[in-house]
């Protein structure tokens, strides 16, 4: 080995940047979808994870980072959050989770414990609604979209805390049966973002396989009881080291 080899070189290797970095993404477009589910089944797909669910509340969303500053740069993200606690500790989990370029995904998952999948992800808004779409070659994962009514009250699915985000970073075992690294960790990057623009309105969704590489529903469907509304969102957001790096709450092993 060359002595003075730097092992930090090999992020140019893995094709991302690292935990700490700092990055921005001005107008980013959302759009978020409440529903009310099974609590029964939420609560059955929380069971492998530290984690209690909260609330029947969730949340169904596509992102479009058009403008990040990241070295790769653009990507969509998109996925299923759930209300859990650990602890004295409420946020959202990202449970269900597509990005759709390959960069992104394995750096979601590898720095900060993501469960992201590859995906192709699509977004269309005009002025009278926003659409969000999440598809794996030939099969559906989710459709959402939001027909804009002021009406609508946000206070549906307020009392769902779904940030800032809570996740596990779990390292397996390189040659055992458990993990060498187990860290539950909170990112408040929401703390940063500055909010432009904000449509509400009546929503849908249609949700097929979410689960899709991980089969936790074991072919049921994620239940939806009641679509409480939706919600279309422009703003800057940033990533700091204030608000963006995570904060490890506990280490399990």
């Amino acid at each position: 080995m060359n002595e003075q080899y730097d092992p930090k070189r090999f992020f140019e290797f893995l094709g991302f940047d690292p935990g700490d970095q700092e990055y921005e993404s001005e107008n980013l477009e959302t759009v978020n979808v409440f529903c009310r589910g099974d609590r029964e089944q939420l609560e059955r797909l929380l069971e492998p994870t530290p984690f209690t669910l909260e609330s029947d509340i969730f949340q169904v969303t596509v992102a479009d980072f058009a403008n990040c500053t990241m070295t790769q740069g653009r990507y969509f993200d998109g996925g299923v959050l759930l209300a859990v606690s650990y602890g004295e500790h409420r946020a959202g989990t990202y449970f269900f989770e597509f990005e759709d370029e390959h960069w992104s995904t394995a750096a979601g998952r590898e720095l900060w414990g993501y469960p992201k999948r590859y995906a192709k992800i699509s977004m269309d808004v005009d002025d009278h609604g926003a659409k969000g779409s999440i598809w794996s070659y030939e099969t559906p994962v989710l459709d959402i979209a939001v027909e804009f009514d002021d009406s609508v009250d946000p206070a549906a699915w307020s009392e769902a805390k779904l940030s800032p985000t809570m996740q596990v970073r779990a390292v397996p075992e390189l040659n055992g049966p458990s993990f060498s690294q187990f860290d539950i960790s909170l990112r408040d990057t929401a703390a940063n973002f500055k909010l432009k623009q904000r449509r509400v309105g009546r929503a849908s969704v249609k949700l097929g396989a979410v689960d899709i590489g991980s089969g936790l529903l074991g072919g049921e469907p994620l239940r939806v009881f009641e679509v409480l509304g939706g919600e279309h969102t422009v703003g800057d957001f940033a990533a700091t080291r204030t608000h963006g790096t995570p904060v490890v709450l506990d280490s399990l092993i």
